[in-house]
């Protein structure tokens, strides 16, 4: 190859991976189609949250907020996500990778955000959260991890009356630091292992049929007592519980009444 052709190559390369630079730096700029900021990734594509084209309601006056992973330098984009409508369409409070399942790839985490304003017999002292998490398969290819996802689940805080500021339950995982924080826990990783989980009762605390506090019973725990874990979402454990009569009870009950969260 002769210094001209050389040189041309040179040149032709030089402009490939500007031309790649810039195509990376306007993919990682939010638009007016945007209502959060992308998640630029290392490989030339990003993820973006905007607004689906195609509504969700009879009179066509919903449209529902969707993700999509779009490839930087042809603009084409696949959507592999629709966040849930609530009465209202809500916000995305927050989104980030994180490896969840600790394989050396991060997954995406976005955690959506929205006022109830119907009444939905449980008096709410927050906003209500849905965590959602995503494994990506290939570069435009995303997949709900469904038991992650379960995992850190939805709720918001509860009240123990309208009229009351005392919170009965107090829903954990409302920002990226709380979660990174349970990522990071011995607790969580012995979940995602599937290990045997034996806590403690650190106070008296009452079992519940369903993990959500209007379906409380009139069976309670006390401070010392043991229980095997048997799943665990958005902060509560159903557990199996064997009294002095060799009895066993199940039910579900708050994790921030256990060792389990002791330190959250």
């Amino acid at each position: 190859m002769n210094t001209t052709n050389l040189v041309l190559c040179a040149i032709s390369l030089i402009f490939s991976i500007n031309k790649s630079y810039a195509d990376s730096l306007a993919c990682a700029e939010k638009t007016v189609d945007d209502i959060y900021n992308p998640i630029l990734l290392g490989d030339d594509t990003a993820i973006r949250f905007k607004k689906s084209e195609t509504p969700i309601d009879p009179d066509g006056n919903i449209f529902p907020i969707i993700i999509v992973a779009e490839e930087c330098d042809t603009g084409s984009e696949t959507q592999f996500a629709e966040l849930p409508y609530l009465g209202d369409l809500g916000e995305v409070d927050s989104a980030f990778l994180a490896d969840s399942d600790f394989d050396g790839k991060a997954e995406l985490f976005v955690i959506h955000r929205v006022a109830l304003n119907s009444d939905t017999g449980i008096s709410y002292g927050s906003d209500y959260f849905t965590t959602q998490v995503y494994k990506r398969l290939d570069p435009l290819v995303y997949e709900r991890n469904e038991r992650i996802s379960a995992y850190f689940g939805a709720g918001g805080d509860v009240l123990s009356s309208p009229t009351s500021d005392k919170v009965i339950y107090d829903y954990p995982y409302k920002s990226e630091t709380a979660i990174k924080s349970r990522l990071a826990s011995a607790q969580y990783k012995a979940w995602l292992e599937q290990k045997r989980i034996i806590t403690r009762i650190l106070r008296k605390t009452y079992l519940h049929d369903q993990a959500n506090v209007a379906d409380r019973t009139a069976k309670y725990l006390i401070a010392g007592d043991e229980v095997l874990v048997l799943d665990q979402k958005a902060g509560w454990l159903e557990i199996v519980f064997q009294n002095n009569k060799k009895v066993e009870i199940k039910g579900w009950i708050q994790c921030k009444d256990t060792l389990e969260c002791a330190s959250r």
